[in-house]
């Protein structure tokens, strides 16, 4: 493995930071056991005595189940007792010079003595020296309890001397714990230190050829190939990076001697685009320009009607209405209106249909006032939508029939509905009003009224698919919807 490369360098640093730790972990066990064992050493005295007044007690129970019923078992469970506790006491026993060793020397003989007193008044049992026995027997009572006394005093004496030390102790504890958390905070910096070392080697570089590579996606080619000295990893990608910027320049210089040969192409799809705009325009002209002239003919042999039947007084008021209207169409030749103009022009459309059929339409309009000086729609969008409901939707002349305009805005979207509960529509001629027109269609055929909307709005709006929808069925009526997106601009302006 070679010793420059970072894999190598990564599991160097890994394993002398292992290294260190597993050493600082080690010598913090060792301290604490270390410790331990002194706290251990210093109840070793106490833990023994406590055992010694425990197998005394022990030795109870099988000495009196012998002296009483001469229980085999009971003198092979004692013999054993005190073999044990015979074992257990220290035979070198040298005159301490502390008070707390002189009574534990003292403890030990009283110990001695008591089980020499025990086989005594065993021999007295098998002799069945009943008297003798029963004196041993006392004898061994008062020297338990005398015994067991002396015990406790001792017990209790090394507590109050480790009472008294338990201050030092607690101190030296600190001082374990304060050293062992140096240990651990400089075990950590070293590895941090460490760890900074490589991180620092491996991304200097790094940061490096991020920076050409930032000059390089800004389309700057004029730099020096990059010579770093880091890792045999980082070397290569330094290396790859300098072969791919001489290929990009290259391949640059390539692909500006075929944009001259590319802008001729271009600019020849210009010319033809402008060409298709062009007679995108024309057609929306005339399909703009094309209107049913059977309303301008009905509504001027009302006027006459009206001049002849009635008062001067109505058809100067129809005849207003009517000049109006026509101003309207007249003046709006744009693409696109205020939405306030395009109601202007309904709302005196819905006074000349009030005049001239009286009893057979109900009209209702709906519109926020706030939205028509706000926004725009395609001129001449809605007259011809009411106009369609007026000719084609009621077949019966004595029924009364309905139309309901409603203008509303949802989210940025501004929507124009038009409802009757006329006849309604064929749901094949509903497909068929629906199809956008291509350019192939031929010049002669009509596009009036409805259809006129229709193909206005596609032409508009050509990527929105719901800009126009008919929800309608024979003797359901018919409801159109034109959803004009605020925020999407129309592919042809005026």
């Amino acid at each position: 493995m070679r010793t420059n490369s970072l894999r190598f360098k990564m599991l160097s640093y890994l394993s002398g930071s292992m290294v260190v730790l597993v050493f600082s972990l080690c010598l913090i066990m060792v301290i604490t056991l270390k410790l331990q064992g002194i706290a251990d050493q210093r109840f070793k005295n106490e833990y023994f005595l406590q055992e010694v007044q425990g197998r005394l007690l022990e030795i109870q129970q099988p000495l009196q189940g012998y002296l009483t019923s001469w229980s085999s078992s009971s003198l092979s469970k004692l013999l054993f007792l005190t073999e044990t506790l015979s074992e257990s006491i220290p035979k070198d026993r040298p005159v301490p010079a502390d008070q707390s060793g002189l009574t534990n020397r003292e403890i030990y003989f009283l110990v001695d003595a008591y089980l020499g007193q025990i086989n005594k008044t065993i021999s007295q049992k098998r002799g069945r020296k009943v008297n003798e026995y029963t004196d041993s027997y006392d004898e061994l009572s008062r020297m338990y309890e005398y015994l067991t006394g002396k015990i406790d005093e001792a017990s209790l004496g090394g507590f109050r001397i480790q009472l008294a030390e338990y201050g030092d102790f607690l101190e030296m504890f600190r001082r374990i714990q304060v050293y062992n958390l140096l240990l651990i905070l400089v075990t950590v910096a070293f590895i941090y230190a460490l760890l900074l070392q490589m991180l620092e080697k491996a991304t200097r570089p790094m940061y490096g050829l991020s920076t050409m590579a930032i000059r390089l996606s800004d389309g700057d080619f004029d730099f020096p190939d990059i010579d770093l000295r880091s890792f045999d990893e980082v070397n290569r990608v330094a290396n790859a990076f300098n072969t791919m910027k001489n290929s990009i320049r290259h391949y640059i210089d390539e692909l500006k001697h075929q944009k001259e040969i590319e802008q001729q192409v271009l600019s020849e799809r210009v010319r033809n685009l402008k060409m298709e705009e062009l007679l995108k325009r024309m057609e929306l002209y005339t399909m703009q320009a094309r209107m049913n002239p059977h309303f301008l003919f009905n509504t001027l042999n009302t006027g006459v009607q009206l001049a002849i039947l009635e008062d001067a007084d109505n058809t100067a008021e129809f005849m207003e209405n009517l000049a109006s209207l026509f101003r309207y169409n007249i003046r709006e030749n744009k693409f696109f209106v205020p939405l306030r103009h395009e109601i202007d022009g309904l709302s005196s459309y819905f006074k000349i249909l009030g005049i001239r059929f009286p009893r057979k339409l109900n009209l209702s309009l709906k519109v926020d006032e706030s939205l028509l000086d706000e926004y725009s729609c395609p001129a001449m969008i809605i007259q011809p939508l009411v106009e369609n409901s007026v000719l084609h939707a009621f077949g019966d002349p004595e029924r009364m029939g309905a139309i309901e305009v409603d203008v509303h805005l949802e989210g940025t979207i501004l929507v124009i509905a038009v409802k009757d509960d006329g006849i309604g529509m064929p749901e094949d001629q509903v497909r068929r009003l629906l199809v956008p027109l291509n350019h192939d269609y031929r010049a002669s055929s009509k596009v009036m009224g409805l259809e006129n909307v229709i193909q206005r709005c596609y032409f508009f709006y050509p990527n929105e698919k719901d800009v126009v929808s008919i929800d309608s069925g024979k003797g359901i009526g018919t409801k159109i919807v034109l959803r004009i997106h605020t925020e999407v601009e129309p592919c042809i302006e005026p």
